[in-house]
């Protein structure tokens, strides 16, 4: 587990990650993989927060056999996605902190959206980007860790503003929000 994504996008503000590997006694006790992750606003450098971030090593080594289409990875930063927005990270430290498991997993594999529900949520994401990266390209793993959307869902929404011109497609999953979007009501 090394290609963690490294933006995390909320509706009022974007968050530069840093995930690293962790050593720690819950680790060892609980038998986890542990990662400290940090984040820092891009337009507020003392709106930072720090925080563990388990997976179970039952759920890390089982995961391939669940054929799921998205590495682990994006779905432990969706874990984090939810208790970001949820004014909850507190939870996720200290040695009874929660972890993703082959339990709590499924809710963060998205939700189907009707496509106008999609767009205008795609869009709130979209436009909270640009605005601390105007010119700057997004990933489709940012976009998705920071979704509630089934993988399949993102794409097609993105197919959808792309078709509008509202997203310019750079190739290998990597996009460039136009003016476009952000003229748009």
């Amino acid at each position: 587990m090394v290609h963690f994504p490294n933006i995390m996008i909320l509706p009022d503000k974007v968050y530069s990650l840093s995930i690293q590997k962790a050593e720690s006694k819950r680790a060892l006790d609980r038998f986890l993989f542990d990662y400290t992750a940090h984040g820092v606003s891009f337009t507020d450098p003392y709106d930072k927060w720090r925080t563990l971030l388990g997976v179970s090593k039952e759920f890390w080594e089982d995961y391939p056999f669940y054929k799921l289409g998205v590495p682990l990875e994006w779905l432990l930063l969706r874990f984090l996605h939810h208790h970001l927005t949820a004014k909850s990270l507190d939870l996720l430290s200290g040695d009874n902190g929660q972890v993703l498991n082959s339990s709590n997993y499924r809710t963060l594999l998205g939700r189907e959206m009707t496509e106008a529900e999609g767009e205008e949520s795609l869009r709130v994401l979209l436009k909270s980007w640009a605005e601390v990266h105007p010119k700057g390209v997004i990933e489709f793993k940012d976009i998705y860790v920071s979704s509630h959307f089934t993988a399949q869902a993102l794409r097609q929404i993105i197919e959808t503003l792309k078709s509008k011109g509202h997203l310019k497609d750079l190739g290998q999953n990597v996009y460039l929000v136009e003016k476009k979007m952000l003229d748009a009501s």
